[in-house]
């Protein structure tokens, strides 16, 4: 079977599948609202996250280049959109 056929078949079979199994019946019986267990709320930060979170501050505030940082998003973008690209041609022509 060839790569093209093979991922025919698989977003064939993924696209008619999702559908059907939406629609499909519980295996395990629902439980009503008032068994739920609560999740217990978010304890305070401790004193040494504290204190690293102010030590982080202050050398940031120190830190003149932090201002201009922008986390390289342009590179991310582009080669993530090349590679999106290729393999969208690749699918295409196998």
């Amino acid at each position: 079977m060839s790569l093209r056929t093979a991922s025919l078949a698989l977003a064939a079979g993924l696209t008619c599948a999702a559908p059907v199994m939406a629609f499909a019946a519980p295996t395990t019986p629902t439980t009503p609202a008032a068994h739920v267990e609560r999740a217990e709320p978010a304890a305070a930060p401790r004193p040494a996250e504290k204190a690293d979170a102010a030590r982080y501050a202050d050398r940031e505030a120190q830190s003149g280049q932090t201002s201009s940082y922008e986390g390289g998003s342009v590179v991310v973008v582009l080669s993530s959109g090349a590679v999106l690209v290729l393999l969208l041609v690749a699918l295409l022509i196998a």
